[in-house]
């Protein structure tokens, strides 16, 4: 690691209070704060890996008084002169959009202090309910926290639990107090290599995993370690080959990548393409275009069977619309076994509507690359696992209301000729369940089977409780029966002690293939875990306007169910504080009591208002008036509405639904 002048005080100060924490226990009494006559500056790394520029950086000291505060820069440096006599200790806190990260100081003493996960990982251990973000409350509470013997003794903690990657890197120094830069190396790699998740499920409780991301045989399930802010005996993580961890310098080559790609979206989409608003991969012909695909060739992209074209993969560089498109926020998420990496990223448009997802790239050079281009995961068929979670409200049974936590093992209903090409997809969860997807007419994905029967779902519930505090020892299952719900139900300990980066098998069985052997194989990576119920608790969801559940209501409180507007129903909705915003929305329904189906449209995330079109799914879906398959037409008159729901997906892909029901619980679809 690069050491600075400027951090040698201070990184040499925690070091020897580390060795005394470690020979003689120590004490908790909090000495006097120094009070400072001269100009205190905290200077440091904001970074998560890839740098935290741009973060509002505060610095609080023990009234809650923010003494010090300003902008990290591109590369995520910061300096804070504090405000004339200020006394430590201090929480530093780095804000960017809905990311917060943790750090202290635990002296006055000018220096360096970084903020990284790790830091966020060491203000978590020190604070009373787990959560970073509440550090500074509980330390206005309780000074006590933060003396430079406690301080020491976490960083000490969180040093031997890191050990093993820490070795493997050739690491040293204090992550709380040595120099580096946010570029790829040294402390740089370490954020890079390290998964840290913090996840509040109480008042008083957080639900903590830290997991080394590194090339994995496929199929493999990463090894963690899981505990929570009251364990008192954190386990080292396990051994470390530096061969399978990402190679240095990886975070600048993606965010070159994503700045290769804005120039691209920045040209006139006349200059990016041959044919615009249709066309191919072969059609694209400007060079900051074809740069972003392996070796130049965007014909090379394949992803989930999906090619480059204006109807497929990347369809935003052959549209208008897409001009200035904007890609930030790089992060690498994992190595594939084939040596390509998935990084994650944030897309915004002109507008300010923004997306999360992830990208399939390669190095140009396995050992020591010089650039990432877009590649795909190369796959054959569609597929995803994604953590999912549900707020269901019966607007006509409003005691019937309850959360549900899971996953969706997601399959679009790929079709040749207007018919599904799929029999049946198996899919083999991390603990060794399976679950069967079959084609189901009017719905656009493959859907649960149970017991023999095609649900109306994709959702494994594996845990769901009713909203109401008077139906607490009552199962959501019991009633609702038409869904899929894990039996037995999971414990909120089962749903927490799966890894954040949990890998779940998909054997497809093309239409016509009754053997035992699937026709392709498919491995899928969640970049985080489903929610416990109580940590899905804490979680805000966006609403419909009371004017939309009050007609809503009068529409279907008779027959619960309402008739579909001829152009489809426009919905409105509110996100309020902490809520995530929709992106897209489904509604559900029948037509003449049967023929199930379900229609989507994908939305803004600033868009507050929006009209879902009806669209046939198959050659025998007809709810819909148009003829053609996958073209948006009218609702045919029979067809009545039953259910709805408002989707978002958070930057680490989880994603969550607020469902209203019009139906009574137990005699739904979806």
């Amino acid at each position: 690691m690069d050491q600075r002048k400027i951090g040698v005080r201070t990184a040499l100060s925690i070091a020897m209070a580390i060795t005394i924490v470690g020979c003689s226990g120590g004490s908790d009494t909090a000495a006097p704060a120094p009070v400072l006559a001269a100009t205190t500056t905290i200077s440091g790394t904001a970074a998560s890996g890839a740098p935290f520029g741009g973060a509002a950086i505060s610095v609080l000291d023990k009234t809650g008084t923010v003494v010090g505060s300003g902008t990290s820069a591109a590369d995520g440096s910061f300096t804070i002169t504090l405000k004339a006599g200020s006394a430590g200790p201090f929480v530093l806190q780095a804000v960017r959009d809905d990311q917060t990260l943790v750090s202290v100081a635990p002296d006055a003493t000018s220096g360096v202090i970084n903020i990284t996960p790790i830091t966020n990982l060491i203000a978590s251990r020190l604070g009373t309910s787990g959560d970073p973000t509440k550090l500074a409350a509980e330390f206005l509470a309780n000074p006590n926290l933060l003396t430079s013997f406690t301080v020491s003794a976490k960083v000490a903690e969180i040093v031997a639990l890191l050990k093993p990657l820490l070795d493997a890197l050739g690491a040293t120094g204090s992550p709380l107090t040595t120099a580096f830069a946010a570029n790829g190396t040294g402390t740089d790699r370490v954020l890079d290599s390290l998964s840290i998740k913090i996840t509040p499920a109480s008042a008083t409780t957080s639900n903590i995993e830290v997991s080394v991301r590194q090339a994995d045989a496929d199929g493999v399930q990463p090894t963690v370690v899981q505990f929570s802010n009251a364990t008192t005996a954190i386990p080292p993580l396990p051994p470390v080959t530096a061969a399978n961890l990402v190679k240095p310098g990886t975070a600048p080559l993606i965010a070159a990548l994503l700045a290769k790609m804005n120039a691209c979206y920045a040209l006139p989409v006349a200059d990016r393409v041959n044919v615009p608003e249709s066309g191919v991969a072969t059609d694209i012909k400007a060079a900051a275009c074809k740069e972003i695909f392996v070796n130049n060739d965007p014909t090379a992209f394949k992803s989930n069977g999906n090619l480059v074209a204006a109807n497929g993969a990347f369809g935003n560089i052959f549209k208008a619309g897409g001009n200035n498109l904007v890609f930030d926020r790089g992060t690498y998420e994992f190595t594939r076994p084939n040596g390509d990496i998935v990084i994650g990223y944030r897309a915004t448009d002109a507008s300010g509507n923004v997306t999360n997802d992830t990208f399939a790239v390669r190095p140009d050079v396995a050992s020591a690359p010089t650039k990432l281009q877009q590649i795909g995961n190369q796959y054959i068929y569609d597929g995803a696992i994604k953590p999912y979670h549900q707020l269901r409200t019966f607007v006509n049974q409003r005691a019937s209301d309850y959360y549900s936590t899971g996953y969706v093992p997601a399959v679009n209903n790929t079709l040749n000729n207007g018919n599904p090409i799929f029999s049946k997809v198996v899919v083999t969860t991390p603990k060794g369940g399976t679950l069967t997807l079959k084609p189901k007419s009017g719905f656009g994905t493959l859907q649960l089977d149970k017991a023999g029967t095609v649900t109306g779902t994709s959702f494994l519930r594996m845990r769901s409780v009713y909203v109401s505090p008077d139906k607490v020892n009552l199962d959501p299952a019991a009633d609702d029966t038409a869904l899929y719900f894990a039996s037995p139900a999971s414990t909120d300990a089962d749903i927490t002690g799966f890894a954040q980066q949990s890998v779940w098998k998909f054997d497809y069985y093309l239409a016509g293939n009754a053997s035992t052997t699937p026709d392709a194989t498919q491995n899928y990576r969640t970049r985080a875990r489903a929610l416990s119920i109580s940590e899905l608790k804490l979680r805000e969801m966006a609403n419909l306007t009371d004017v939309d559940l009050t007609e809503l209501v009068a529409l279907s409180s008779a027959n619960k169910y309402f008739d579909a507007p001829t152009t489809g129903p426009t919905l409105d909705w509110t996100v309020g504080a902490g809520a995530l915003a929709p992106t897209s929305l489904t509604v559900w329904g029948g037509v003449n009591g049967a023929n199930a189906f379900n229609d989507s449209l994908t939305v803004g995330s600033t868009a507050r208002t929006a009209t879902i079109p009806c669209v046939k799914k198959t050659n025998a879906d007809a709810h819909c008036t148009g003829t053609v398959v996958n073209a948006a037409s009218t609702y045919v008159a029979a067809a009545k509405l039953n259910g709805l729901h408002l989707f978002a997906r958070d930057p680490v892909g989880r994603e969550f639904a607020h469902f209203y029901a019009t139906y009574l619980a137990g005699n739904g679809a979806e």
